[in-house]
């Protein structure tokens, strides 16, 4: 992510500080009505508390993309909920010593109301990563992309190319060689790597493997899929300006027509 989702638009900022807003109302009618609190108690409390989870949420939209694994964004949604919680305990004990008993007795509460509102941030950041995407390879100009950056892409640094691509699969490491890559079909912010053993999800984006495999090899076809060209049985006409390659597995894959003509450019026909 180039740019934080919350500088995205005007739309985006005006919606974060109203959801924020609202939180926080909401947050502190719940602490009024259910948490016992007085009312400017509750105000200052969930203020507090909404605010120390809205700057975590903030400052986790600058790491979201180089988070993959699931145990660290659980870690981190821990620690974000210990902040605000910790929050709310100094303000309470500052303004009233005998806030202990209280406190404890509304902890049900401020765990369901900051566990929900991140899990809900978490889906939103994921939903606006996938949209981002999407928007990218939802179009292809007479000139596509991958044409275009043709002649930078066709002599990377050595040490940009990958010979093996590693995929881990739970506490299990899966070792791929360029070799036994069939090809690439994108799958939201993940891609799916297909290999005669079978088929393995990476959290990667498909610019990434066109940026990094070698171009003498592997070759976009279509916005959704890179193929390896040393696996191409024939390429077939399916329907007007719609190819398809076959590949030696007998499988069909979609070729788009600016796909084609660059899958044409690279067998030098």
């Amino acid at each position: 992510m180039q740019t934080h989702p919350f500088f995205g638009s005007v739309i985006d900022r005006i919606a974060g500080i109203f959801v924020t807003i609202t939180a926080w109302i909401l947050y502190s009618l719940l602490l009024y009505c259910y948490g016992g609190l007085e009312w400017w108690m509750a105000g200052i409390d969930g203020l507090v508390s909404v605010g120390l989870l809205a700057i975590a949420g903030y400052l986790y939209g600058y790491i979201v993309e180089a988070i993959h694994a699931f145990q660290m964004r659980v870690l981190l949604g821990g620690l974000a909920q210990a902040i605000s919680l910790a929050g709310a305990w100094e303000i309470e004990v500052w303004i009233r010593q005998e806030a202990v008993q209280d406190f404890s007795a509304t902890l049900p509460l401020r765990l369901t109301f900051g566990i929900s509102a991140w899990i809900i941030l978490l889906m939103w950041y994921r939903i606006y990563n996938l949209e981002e995407q999407d928007l990218m390879e939802s179009t292809e100009p007479d000139e596509p992309e991958y044409l275009i950056n043709e002649a930078s892409a066709a002599t990377p640094d050595e040490e940009s190319m990958p010979d093996r691509i590693s995929v881990k699969d739970g506490s299990r490491i899966h070792i791929i060689h360029l070799d036994e890559l069939l090809y690439i079909q994108s799958s939201g912010d993940y891609v799916t790597l297909f290999t005669p053993s079978g088929q393995y999800v990476k959290e990667q984006t498909m610019k990434y493997f066109e940026a990094h495999l070698p171009s003498d090899i592997f070759v976009r076809i279509h916005r959704s899929c890179i193929v390896n060209m040393e696996q191409i049985l024939r390429v077939e006409l399916f329907g007007k300006e719609n190819y398809q390659v076959r590949l030696k597995n007998d499988v069909c894959l979609r070729a788009s027509l600016s796909g084609y003509k660059l899958l044409k450019r690279r067998l030098n026909l």
